[in-house]
């Protein structure tokens, strides 16, 4: 294989495929979440990751900007969208600790974001600078998002029932992360490829528990299907 064939593959076509499979990545959960608004029952679905989908685009699309890096920019706005979609429908249905769950995150999330975002914008000159101090931040994001289905790690072990771990999501991040590995060594790109290559490893993790400790039916899907709460009943809480 030439030069010129090698640079095409791992410059352009692997983060392109990486751009598709990081869509449907993203997108795994969608089936499910639209399954529950219809059937207006959350049940074992855990909405946080979903927040954490839209904290790690936002980061990347930032280091994508700052480092002119289009697929990194390509990957990561569909992300964000479908990240407020499905965190919008589980909200939703979620009951009310889920819902306060689900509002802590995001306010943490977006404080440590828009803290960085001001820092780096007002207080660091050096262009080379503000691209480090986006990547760290999207790495640091980036991890807790790869992490973030493993929350429920205690109740998988305790009811030996993996059903709050969604494996389609676990087997996209395996794909995912082998795929912006490659394509963040070819490029040198120390925020690409190691943080990605935790998310892979992490992936392999969360599928070993589910082959573990197989998904069976929770006792509340037996139950009558609940009507979603108002979002006025927040400020009761």
């Amino acid at each position: 294989m030439d030069d010129d064939t090698k640079i095409f593959l791992l410059h352009h076509f692997v983060p392109g495929l990486g751009c598709v499979v990081a869509l449907t990545m993203f997108a795994s959960p969608l089936q499910a979440v639209l399954s529950a608004k219809k059937g207006k029952f959350l049940g074992d679905l855990n909405p946080i990751p979903f927040v954490a989908i839209i904290a790690n685009c936002i980061c990347w699309m930032v280091y994508g900007c700052l480092n002119k890096d289009p697929y990194v920019i390509a990957a990561n706005e569909p992300g964000m969208l479908l990240g407020v979609f499905m965190s919008l429908v589980c909200y939703g249905l979620a009951d009310l600790k889920v819902r306060a769950d689900l509002e802590r995150a995001l306010i943490c999330f977006l404080l440590v974001i828009s803290s960085t975002c001001i820092y780096i914008a007002l207080l660091v000159q050096d262009h080379a600078d503000q691209v480090k101090m986006a990547g760290y931040l999207a790495v640091f994001i980036l991890l807790i998002y790869y992490a973030a289905p493993l929350s429920v790690l205690a109740k998988v072990i305790q009811r030996r029932n993996s059903a709050s771990l969604y494996w389609p999501l676990s087997v996209m991040s395996c794909v995912n992360g082998a795929l912006w590995l490659a394509y963040g060594l070819a490029v040198s790109d120390l925020f690409v490829w190691g943080p990605n290559a935790v998310g892979a490893a992490l992936g392999v993790l969360q599928l070993l528990l589910i082959l573990i400790f197989p998904a069976s039916k929770s006792e509340d899907e037996n139950q009558d299907c609940q009507e979603p709460l108002v979002i006025g009943d927040v400020d009761s809480a």
